[in-house]
């Protein structure tokens, strides 16, 4: 008997940038996720932590195939959140 291993699936996560207003560090969500519809949970979660935390509004919409967040905060910050794969990290 013959084991065949295959790569390993991308890992995805959640990060959330400020694009507009006072800068902060980039937030990561809560893990790691095997794909982009696992992660769907984590954009929602790290939207509804951003609300919480900052006081504002967020959405969660799909774009291209992947779900995306945005809060918008009473501090005049406007986050984005999105699902990222590890390929698609900047290597440090």
């Amino acid at each position: 008997m013959t084991i065949t291993l295959s790569p390993a699936p991308d890992a995805y996560i959640v990060v959330a940038e400020v694009v507009h207003g006072p800068h902060l560090a980039p937030r990561l969500g809560g893990g790691l996720y095997c794909s982009p519809e696992c992660a769907e949970d984590g954009v929602r979660d790290l939207v509804d932590a951003l609300k919480r935390e900052e006081g504002g509004s967020g959405f969660v919409l799909p774009y291209q195939g992947r779900a995306i967040g945005c809060v918008v905060t009473r501090g005049g910050r406007m986050w984005a959140v999105q699902i990222l794969a590890r390929s698609e990290l900047p290597a440090v």
